[in-house]
C-alpha cells in the first residue's frame, strides 16, 4: 500500500485491485495523474500497465477500489464526457488505410459534438491546433498508411511509426 497521501488531481484511483482474465494482476494500488504534466508508468510484460490505463479510462472494471475524475467517481460521468476529458491510445492503433491525417484527427472532435451537428469552426480550429501541436500539420492531407514513406520527405524528425502515433495523439 502506498504510504503517502493523494495528491490532487484530476484523475485518481485509490485502493484498486486490478484482475484481467480472473488473475489479480495488481492490488491495493493508488495512482493520481496531475494535469498537463507527463506520466510514465514502467513495468515488466504482464504487470497490469495496460489494465491500468484501462481502468483509468473506464474501459474495464476494477474489482476492488475506485477511480476518480475532477472528484467525481468516474461512473457517475456519461460515456461521452469521459471521452471528453480522457483519451487513451493503444500501443498498436489501427485506422483505415485511405483515412486522412485530417480526417483521423477530426475523429478526436467526436465527443464534442452534438448529434447530427455541422463541423464548426472550432472543430476546425482545435482539429488544425492538435495537428500543429503534434508536429503534423503539414502532413494533414495525407493518408495516414503512407506516413512510413512521407515523413523523411516532409521534414518530420520522426519515423513514419512516430508520424501516425502524433496524429493519432492528435486526435
Amino acid at each position: 500500500m502506498n504510504a503517502e497521501p493523494l495528491l490532487p488531481a484530476p484523475l485518481r484511483a485509490e485502493h484498486l485491485t486490478l484482475s484481467y482474465d480472473k488473475k489479480i494482476v495488481a492490488s491495493d494500488l493508488c495512482v493520481s495523474i496531475p494535469q498537463g504534466e507527463l506520466t510514465v508508468i514502467i513495468g515488466p510484460n504482464a504487470c497490469g500497465k495496460s489494465t491500468l490505463l484501462r481502468t483509468l479510462s473506464r474501459l474495464m472494471q476494477p474489482q476492488a477500489g475506485t477511480v476518480w475524475l475532477n472528484g467525481k467517481h468516474i461512473s457517475e460521468y456519461a460515456t461521452k464526457e469521459v471521452a471528453r476529458q480522457l483519451g487513451l491510445l493503444p500501443q498498436s492503433s489501427t485506422a483505415p488505410g485511405d483515412i486522412t491525417v485530417f480526417d483521423l484527427v477530426a475523429r478526436g472532435r467526436y465527443p464534442h459534438q452534438r448529434l447530427f451537428s455541422r463541423w464548426r469552426e472550432e472543430d476546425q480550429q482545435a482539429v488544425e491546433q492538435a495537428m500543429r501541436s503534434t508536429g503534423v500539420f503539414e502532413l494533414a492531407e495525407q493518408p495516414v498508411d503512407t506516413l512510413f514513406r512521407r515523413a523523411a520527405s516532409a521534414g518530420l524528425d520522426c519515423d513514419g511509426a512516430g508520424a501516425a502515433n502524433a496524429a493519432a495523439v492528435a486526435g
